[in-house]
């Protein structure tokens, strides 16, 4: 019994697949990023990826989102602002 099988998500940004429990799920939901709450559709992102200031997030972000990059870029540094501040 000591092989549990444990669920394991892809990060949307770097496409790695991680244990579910090692990465962040977020939702859009009216045009702000939150943590998931149960309701509606969801991503996975890993923690190296969502610390990462590059242009890599764009992409994923803007098609989850369905938002333009200028407006995904203040998204993610909302978001980030709050990570790091608590």
């Amino acid at each position: 019994m000591a092989n549990i099988n444990k669920p394991i998500r892809m990060c949307i940004v770097c496409k790695e697949r991680i244990y579910q429990e090692k990465l962040i799920r977020l939702q859009c939901k009216n045009g702000k990023l939150a943590y998931f709450t149960g309701i509606g559709r969801s991503f996975y992102i890993c923690k190296n990826c969502i610390m990462k200031n590059n242009g890599k997030l764009l992409k994923p972000f803007s098609r989850f989102c369905k938002q333009d990059k200028k407006t995904v870029l203040k998204i993610l540094s909302e978001f980030k602002e709050n990570i790091v501040n608590g």
